[in-house]
């Protein structure tokens, strides 16, 4: 332990490895029979009569033996369990853990709840959708990504204490909130704080500090700021209970935070402030990093640096997933990365039963109260579309819950996200509580903007919709070809691939599903691609959805404060799937990260696309110094010839940005299927910024025949090409990560790229195929 039952299958070869051809299938039997775990754990110095353990992350249904003595049923893999006291034997300790099947458990719950509880998630029956009756990562029942792998395991460490019935228990610990700070001083409201101790350090110094009724007081501190605002200092707080001998321990980086809610001429803005400074979120959504997930937390920290080398300040944890261990906010602390947590609810109601509500408010208690404390923790939320689903999804029809049914799922809805989890959080924490995601009021809040997916809108959409803050939004691609291969798929027609595609979509019409709609948006944006070809979907489904990723991003950011938030779905894949990450399974980026990485640059000047009367860039500074430049923009046929330029020097404020207008569009855009735009925004040291975009869409533009030349330097690649070329697609003859991908190349300015093999090998063995647009039909 930790380790779930399925990887020790597959580990003795005794099952086939679901991520492989379509044996998903092959494995879906381990839910359905009970399992025993055992093991023995040797007496290493414990001395007291008696002892206890505290077990993390058991999933799910499980009792726990002792010496053949039960000691604890655990029903909730959310939260961490204690034992009854056990004796302590010179022998050590035989440990059991017997697991029963999780949909029988569910079933049971769901028969004796009386009444169906609607999880349109669950790929089953109706009636016999047992997920909301089960606190069990929801995404392992089946999502429209990922498969149904619903056995057993433990998650999370296992501790032995020794036991004493006399011994003092200690309070609650203290929770802590920086009321104000600035470079001359911090206030720390404290509460809960009597009878225990404090001791501060800052990068292992002692740092002095004064009390002040319920505040403690620190002179000249050192701020955190999210990424790329400002540094991330991190302060060590130890609390000392001196009666029971208990210590608590964690972070706190001194910045204020709060969610400003304020009357505007678009509705009610959702604009996050860190001391005092608004912040535009530039991110992602995060799922669990693999299927059946130890909390070790090298893949979470993981995730945390490649949402940073995307130049992310912020992520979303979903609520259909788990709560990440403490090395993800270690991390996400340490790298300025704020984070939107949802509470562990995703598109299901709950049941109007007492004993899960307590249970549910157990485990919030313990999550709340470990995260509290991270300045990275931006947001607590009750749900992922739930509510959204409830109002509009037609449930009440199709689970046929009318009259006093759906008065009672609606209470219970109401108890659990608008008493229960936000009494708790304020209990144990200062923190800002959202209902639920999306929220209904579209002038409002966040939104989850899905209509360019599942309603065929088109790219501009990003800049029409009507919301406040994107939480959610997205485009399908395929991941690498070497991914794919070590899933044992080489053809686009092979079943492991077809089995891979969750989404479906037959209210558009029957059958339509997540291919239909990659094929719609290739056709529209880059090209239909070749039938059958695998590379050529995988390069096409990977450019469109980089350019609406890209296009997302940039309205987004240019919206004159309209948009305080851009969270696409998703960073990354529990298993390697067709989906709409832009990180696959394997960690390999898809072009749309790449895409993501320039658009969400701190210093960057992007072209303001809504702006359909001239031509305006807004130029962004979220740096803590001021910046001084000249931005350069010409209008361009595809040899490079200039058609029509200008430029001006002007600077920018730190964590600013500043709207520049070159004047009417019809002087630039002449041409709009024969030229494209390019801009450079510059000082004396060199290029902050660089990039081009064409008028109208790839498949309407009159390309002309490309010739793209990459050289091996002792630098890396070098490339140059012919004719402009929107985007270039780089894949090695063996994996690694390529330093730069997607980007487009301008004739005469070459750029050199570097790749690194995910094994060392001499650079002549790495051979390196170029695909980009040719020439459009005409």
């Amino acid at each position: 332990m930790p380790g779930h039952v399925l990887e020790a299958l597959v580990e003795a070869d005794l099952t086939p490895n679901p991520y492989l051809g379509t044996h998903e299938r092959d494995v879906q039997w381990v839910e359905t029979v009970p399992w025993h775990l055992r093991a023995h754990i040797p007496n290493t110095g414990v001395d007291a009569d008696s002892a206890v353990m505290c077990l993390e992350g058991i999933d799910t249904y499980a009792s726990v033996f002792v010496n053949d003595a039960q000691v604890l049923s655990a029903n909730n893999a959310h939260r961490s369990w204690t034992t009854s006291p056990f004796p302590v034997t010179a022998d050590g300790w035989t440990i059991e853990l017997r697991f029963d099947p999780v949909a029988a458990r569910g079933q049971a719950a769901l028969d004796a709840h009386g009444l169906v509880v609607p999880a349109s998630n669950e790929a089953k029956p109706i009636g016999t959708q047992t997920s909301p009756m089960t606190r069990k990562p929801g995404y392992q029942f089946g999502w429209d990504w990922g498969p149904r792998l619903a056995g057993p395991g433990i998650s999370g460490l296992m501790h032995l204490h020794p036991w004493n019935p006399q011994a003092t228990e200690a309070p609650a610990p203290p929770v802590c909130t920086v009321i104000h700070v600035d470079s001359s001083l911090a206030r720390v409201a404290v509460r809960r704080h009597e009878g225990w101790t404090l001791d501060i350090t800052l990068e292992g110094y002692d740092v002095p500090y004064t009390w002040a009724g319920n505040e403690v007081r620190l002179e000249r501190p050192a701020m955190w700021w999210p990424a790329d605002m400002g540094e991330h200092p991190m302060y060590e707080w130890t609390w000392t209970h001196l009666p029971s001998s208990t210590s608590h321990h964690h972070v706190l980086g001194m910045r204020t935070l709060a969610w400003v809610e304020r009357p505007d001429g678009w509705g009610t803005s959702f604009q996050l402030e860190v001391n005092g400074m608004p912040v535009q979120a530039r991110g992602a959504n995060v799922v669990p990093p693999d299927f059946h997930q130890t909390q070790d937390g090298k893949r979470w920290k993981t995730l945390a640096e490649q949402a940073r080398n995307a130049n992310m300040n912020m992520v979303r944890v979903w609520g259909g997933g788990v709560y990440p261990p403490d090395a993800f906010f270690d991390a996400c602390d340490e790298h300025g990365l704020l984070v939107w947590q949802d509470f562990m609810f995703a598109c299901a109601m709950v049941p109007d039963d007492e004993e899960f509500t307590h249970n549910v408010r157990r485990e919030a208690e313990e999550q709340v109260r470990r995260l509290t404390h991270h300045p990275s923790l931006a947001l607590w939320c009750g749900n992922n579309e739930v509510e959204r689903a409830w109002q509009s999804w037609g449930w009440q029809d199709m689970y046929d819950v009318h009259g006093p049914d759906s008065v009672r799922l609606a209470e219970a809805h109401h108890t659990m996200f608008y008493e229960v989890l936000p009494h708790v959080v304020s209990e144990e924490s200062d923190a800002f509580y959202l209902p639920t995601s999306p929220t209904l009021d579209g002038r409002s809040g966040d939104e989850h903007a899905w209509e360019v997916w599942f309603g065929l809108e088109d790219f501009s959409y990003y800049s029409r919709h009507g919301g406040r803050f994107a939480s959610e939004y997205g485009l399908q691609s395929l991941p690498s070809t070497h991914t794919l291969k070590e899933a044992g798929i080489d053809a686009l027609t092979d079943e492991a691939l077809q089995f891979r595609q969750r989404s479906r979509m037959d209210w558009l019409e029957p059958g339509f599903d997540g291919w239909d709609m990659m094929h719609h948006f290739m056709s529209k944006t880059t090209g239909a691609p070749a039938p059958e070809d695998l590379g050529d979907w995988i390069f096409k489904s990977q450019w469109t959805q980089a350019e609406g990723l890209r296009q997302a991003l940039e309205r987004h950011r240019t919206s004159d404060g309209r948009y305080a938030g851009s969270l696409y779905w998703s960073l990354n894949d529990v298993w390697p799937a067709v989906s709409w990450s832009t990180v696959d399974h394997a960690g390999r980026w898809k072009l749309a990260h790449y895409a993501a990485q320039r658009a969400n640059a701190p210093r960057a000047a992007l072209w303001v696309r809504q702006r359909e009367d001239s031509l305006c860039f807004e130029l962004f500074n979220d740096l803590p110094q001021r910046t001084s430049g000249t931005l350069q923009v010409s209008a361009k046929d595809f040899e490079g010839r200039i058609l029509h330029e200008t430029s001006v020097s002007l600077d920018v404020p730190a964590r600013r940005s500043r709207l520049v207008n070159f004047g009417e569009m019809d002087v630039w855009r002449g041409q709009p299927y024969d030229t494209y735009l390019s801009w450079q925004w510059v000082d004396s040291s060199g290029v902050w910024s660089s990039s081009s975009a064409l008028w109208c869409a790839p498949v309407e533009a009159r390309l002309h025949e490309p010739f793209v030349q990459c050289t091996p330097t002792h630098e890396g690649f070098e490339l140059s090409a012919n004719t402009y070329v929107p985007l270039v697609q780089l894949t090695a003859n063996v994996p690694g990560h390529w330093s730069n991908n997607g980007m487009a190349l301008e004739p005469g300015q070459g750029c050199v790229v570097q790749f690194t093999p995910e094994t060392p090998m001499a650079p002549a063995d790495i051979n390196v195929v170029v695909r980009c647009q040719a020439t459009v039909p005409q």
